[in-house]
Order: structure tokens, then C-alpha cells, then sequence
């Protein structure tokens, strides 16, 4: 527990260098002796924060608030009002969004408090979260797998995070799973003969990548694709093609195009899977900093990096059924047997989605790992 005494939050200003750096650096100081955490890319945070060059605010809104106690910084957390999602769902929802806190329940009731409090004034009246500005955002938090190292996609949180959130009024709402296949496993042949009859009974075929360029001609049919695949998935909600941009900018300078696939009728995406290689110990070396020398630690990370991340795997919903999944997957964990590869981090997969999750739980994956989303309500303000 922290120090006793008196506890203020206030709303940043974003135009504020000193305010971003003190919201941007609190988990660093806060996780310094925790080895499981993974810093983000600072830049990359400073961007995000920027209404400039951050898509989600030429849509939406944010407020960003910070607790302090003494002058020091004890606990952030960010709230938004995602225009996507409302359109799309129709109830009048906030996220919360990258939630650090002390263990103190003083803190963390005053900075959720803040955040609904922001959102009241908006006329919302349900808070979800950790949810992100994008869907492709690492959501909730850490439940289950405190062991394991987090990565740059699946996050690290202490385990009195979840007592905070539950103490200060919230419920669960969504567990998010994520596991790994690594090269010790052997999955079912069978299987694989399943998905390869797949494709011959639906005339489809399986686009491989040869590099980055080729990827990015293929990014407006997989952008479609996407938005489709998961548009009956609870809580899903679209992005902009501007963010769509970003997002696909940021994953190139990580993209592996052995482990990217897409399911092609003739020239028609109908599905995906989504893979990229895991840059966790550049991350760490560098301390999220790319200069003076982190630019380096990245690079090497990726060039040497012996993990990919499946972050999405995706079919349209009138082509689920008939083994169009597995044919992705098997079709994925064929090259991965044929790669540097040691490991696939499979990231955050949504507990009630039986087709993805139980088709990887049939070729063997090892669930270590869970993020849990959680939600409070109070009624329409007057």
C-alpha cells in the first residue's frame, strides 16, 4: 500500500509536454522491479496521445487524467468516448483505457471516478474497459498468467489490479485468452487433411506473401475483409481507413510475410491470418526509448526473433463453416514447422468465440493467459 494522504486527479492538456511525459512515465517508474512488464515504444505513446496524428480524434474524443499525492504521480488512467462503437451498439458506452494505479484503493476509485465523471458529463452511462482506441488494442486486464512475461501485445499488470477494479464498483464483462503452439507440439494430421479438403471443396486457394510491398497492395481487400469477419463478434467496433493506415504502418515494420495468409476466392478475400515477429526483448532492452540506441535493440530483436504473435485470425461469416478456419491455421502451423520459428504467441482470442478459440484448442494450443474487460452502469444522467 501507498503512503497515506490526500489523493487529486486532474485532466491533462495534451498540448502540455511535461503532463504527457508525467502520464507517459508513470508505469515506468511503477513496474521498475516487476520483470514481467514490457515497456511500449515511448514515441509510439506520444503519438497516440497527439489529436494530430492520432486518428481516433478526428472522430472521437478523450479525456487523460492523472493522480497525484504529495506532487508525485501515483496512478493515470485515459477515458474515451469511441463514436464507432456507440453508433455500432447503441448504448451510451466510455472506455477506460491504460488504467495504472498503486496498490491503493483510494487511487483507484479516484481515478475511475474521474473517468466516469467525464462521461457523465457526455450523457454516457455504462463504462467498459481497458478498451482501447482501436479494436486491435490490447484490451483488459491481466487475470491470469502472472509467470509469464508480457509482450508488446499482451500486456502486464499486477495481480492487485483486478481487486482495485471489482472494489470500486465494476464486474467482469469479457475474458480474452491468450496461448501458444511452439515446436514441441505435434497437431492432429487429421486436422490438416480436414482444412486441405476444405479448400478443394470451396475452390479456394491460400495467398502466400513474398515481402512488405506485396503485403500493402492486398491492404484495402483485407481492411474489408477484416471490418466483415468481425462485425457479429460482441463489442467489436470499426476503425477509420486513416487508422487502418497507421495500424498496417506499424505492423509492417514488423511483418514477416511467411506467417501472413489470406484465403482467396479467385481474387475475393475471405479470410485471414495475421502473424508478426515478436520484438519483446528489443523492447526491453531498450527501454521503449529509440535513441540513443534502442532503435538498434529493435532491430536486432527482429531480425533474430525466434516467436511471432498470431494477433487475427478472421473468416466471413457466410464462409465459416466447412473448415475454412482450419484451412488458415493449418495451413499457418505448416510454415511455422518450417520457420526459425520456436513459438506462436496466439494473442488474445475472445473466451466465447467457440469457432476460433476451439479450432485452436483441437490443434493443441496451451492457454496460459487471461485478460479480463470490465463494465459499470449508472443510468442516463438527467
Amino acid at each position: 500500500m501507498s503512503a497515506p494522504g490526500a489523493v487529486t486527479v486532474r485532466e491533462i492538456r495534451l498540448a502540455a509536454q511535461d503532463d504527457v511525459a508525467r502520464f507517459i512515465g508513470f508505469p515506468f517508474e511503477l513496474y521498475r522491479t516487476a520483470p514481467q512488464w514490457t515497456p511500449p515504444v515511448w514515441l509510439e505513446m506520444e503519438e497516440l496521445m497527439n489529436p494530430a496524428k492520432n486518428g481516433f480524434f478526428a472522430h472521437s474524443t478523450g479525456g487523460f487524467f492523472l493522480a497525484e499525492r504529495a506532487g508525485a504521480v501515483v496512478g493515470r488512467i485515459a477515458a474515451l468516448r469511441q463514436r464507432f462503437y456507440n453508433e455500432k451498439h447503441q448504448n451510451d458506452t466510455a472506455f477506460f483505457y491504460w488504467f495504472e494505479s498503486v496498490d491503493d484503493q483510494v487511487v483507484a476509485n479516484a481515478l475511475l471516478g474521474a473517468a466516469e465523471e467525464w462521461a457523465r458529463a457526455r450523457g454516457l452511462r455504462r463504462m467498459l474497459g481497458p478498451v482501447g482506441f482501436t479494436q486491435p488494442d490490447p484490451p483488459g486486464i491481466l487475470v491470469r498468467g502472472f509467470e509469464h512475461e508480457g509482450t508488446m501485445n499482451v500486456p502486464w499488470h499486477f495481480p492487485y489490479y483486478e481487486r482495485l477494479i471489482l472494489e470500486a464498483g465494476y464486474a467482469a464483462h469479457t475474458d480474452y485468452l491468450s496461448g501458444y503452439f511452439d515446436r514441441t507440439m505435434k497437431f492432429p494430421e487429421e486436422i490438416a487433411t480436414h482444412g486441405a479438403a476444405a479448400l478443394q471443396r470451396g475452390g479456394y486457394t491460400i495467398k502466400r506473401f513474398k515481402d512488405t510491398k506485396e503485403m500493402r497492395a492486398w491492404a484495402p481487400q483485407f481492411f474489408t475483409t477484416y471490418l466483415n469477419a468481425f462485425s457479429g463478434v460482441p463489442d467489436f467496433f470499426a476503425m477509420s481507413a486513416r487508422e487502418f493506415g497507421a495500424l498496417m504502418d506499424k505492423m509492417l515494420l514488423v511483418a514477416d510475410p511467411a506467417v501472413i495468409k489470406l484465403l482467396l476466392d479467385g481474387d475475393e478475400v475471405l479470410g485471414f491470418v495475421l502473424s508478426f515477429r515478436d520484438i519483446t526483448p528489443g523492447l526491453r532492452r531498450s527501454g521503449g526509448k529509440l535513441l540513443p540506441f534502442g532503435w538498434w535493440h529493435l532491430l536486432r530483436s527482429r531480425a533474430r526473433s525466434r516467436q511471432c504473435n498470431v494477433i487475427a485470425l478472421g473468416v466471413l461469416p457466410d464462409r465459416q463453416k466447412g473448415g475454412a478456419n482450419l484451412a488458415l491455421l493449418a495451413e499457418l502451423l505448416t510454415t511455422l514447422r518450417n520457420s526459425q520459428y520456436d513459438r506462436a504467441e496466439i494473442v488474445q482470442i475472445v473466451g466465447g468465440n467457440l469457432n476460433t478459440h476451439g479450432d485452436m484448442t483441437r490443434l493443441g494450443a496451451k492457454w496460459d493467459k487471461c485478460h479480463r474487460v470490465y463494465r459499470r452502469e449508472w443510468g442516463r444522467t438527467p
